[in-house]
């Protein structure tokens, strides 16, 4: 029998030049299963006696390696196509190189430090060397391998909770927020759930929603903002205020019905954390607003339907702690056309410059400072 198997070897050997051969029954010749004898070959390694084993290493160095076997037969597929093409490069960034070449040396990058000595000289045969490790790293436009940029999603997700990223974050030199845009197209693009799909999703459920992303950002803000920021997170510049994620989530709750079945049942835990569904609430006291009447220029009539000052003055504050659009007023300062007319006349005569530099009980400082800065903000109008 082992002269049987030594001889389909040894045919095996001279035609592809190694014993790196599959366990499975799909490869019989001649009624003989010899991926299935070398794999009880090496099972048996060590009871099999010098003889016998220096016969199949003189077919193979490698015909029993310590490690598994179906890395030997990619490295040995590697090594045929450099002798044909060439060794390989670091430095250039694996460029012109076959699809699944690529694959698996960056695959061997990424695992360089777990791999045996012996292992990286066989690398070290290709062209892959230690320094060509190196210089691949330092490569400034390379591209990542799968498990290195599932790494770090990881590590974004187990710190913020989500993977709501827009494309432009950058995590620690990685484009994660490019990185996950285009796995989110891939998988739209395949119809189902990828290889890569499949790890995001076990990470955050709606790490690639039906809707937009940057709804999902302003959901997971919200949420921040009712039950507070985790504690080794702090609040990214320009982060939407709670004043701003209140109204946002009120006009979500307002416009439930247009919403998705997911978005729905996202915006319900919101209202539950929330404690109903926010009203908006006047915020100029009775103090302050004795103060301020006297600031305000007469009511000019045009024959319209007069307004209450003190109303327009709440909307006014109202947009700039929200920085919504005056379109999204609430229902209780409407018409947001007499609003934003009252806000450039004001505006540009100085009359919001002195309410902020009124003296004001401290419950009014909070609109006061905000209503300040919106006015010294490019644009807002």
């Amino acid at each position: 029998m082992f002269a049987e198997g030594l001889e389909q070897a040894r045919r095996h050997a001279a035609k592809f030049g190694h014993l790196a051969v599959p366990h499975t029954d799909g490869q019989v010749t001649e009624g003989f299963d010899l991926g299935r004898w070398l794999a009880n070959q090496r099972a048996e390694a060590a009871s099999l006696t010098r003889q016998r084993a220096a016969q199949l290493q003189q077919l193979d160095p490698w015909w029993n390696p310590p490690w598994p076997v179906d890395w030997q037969r990619a490295w040995y597929r590697a090594r045929a196509h450099v002798l044909a093409h060439g060794r390989v490069h670091g430095g250039d960034n694996l460029d012109a190189l076959p699809h699944w070449f690529q694959r698996w040396l960056r695959h061997q990058i990424t695992h360089y430090r777990q791999l045996q000595p012996r292992q990286q000289s066989l690398l070290a045969e290709l062209g892959l060397t230690q320094g060509e490790v190196e210089c691949f790293w330092a490569w400034p436009g390379r591209r990542r391998p799968a498990p290195d940029s599932l790494a770090v999603a990881r590590a974004y997700a187990a710190r913020h909770g989500h993977l709501a990223v827009s494309q432009p974050t950058v995590v620690d030199g990685f484009p994660l927020g490019r990185w996950l845009t285009h796995a989110r197209l891939r998988q739209r693009a395949a119809g189902r759930p990828t290889r890569i799909g499949r790890e995001l999703t076990a990470l955050d459920p709606w790490w690639n929603p039906p809707w937009p992303i940057p709804w999902q950002q302003m959901w997971w803000t919200c949420r921040h903002r009712l039950s507070g920021l985790p504690h080794h997170l702090a609040w990214w510049p320009d982060a939407p205020n709670r004043e701003y994620a209140i109204a946002w989530l009120s006009e979500q709750a307002a416009r439930r019905p247009l919403l998705q079945p997911g978005q729905q049942d996202m915006v319900e835990e919101l209202l539950a954390l929330a404690g109903g569904v926010p009203q908006w609430q006047p915020r100029i006291s009775d103090i302050a607003w004795q103060t301020l009447s006297p600031l305000l220029p007469p009511p000019t009539h045009t024959g319209g339907r007069p307004r209450s000052e003190r109303q327009l003055l709440e909307a006014i504050i109202h947009i700039a702690c929200t920085r919504q659009a005056w379109t999204r007023l609430p229902a209780a300062l409407s018409p947001f056309e007499a609003c934003r007319h009252r806000y450039l006349n004001w505006h540009s005569d100085g009359t919001l410059t002195r309410i902020c530099q009124a003296v004001l009980p401290e419950q009014d400082t909070h609109w006061q400072q905000h209503l300040a800065t919106y006015l010294r903000s490019p644009g807002m109008k």
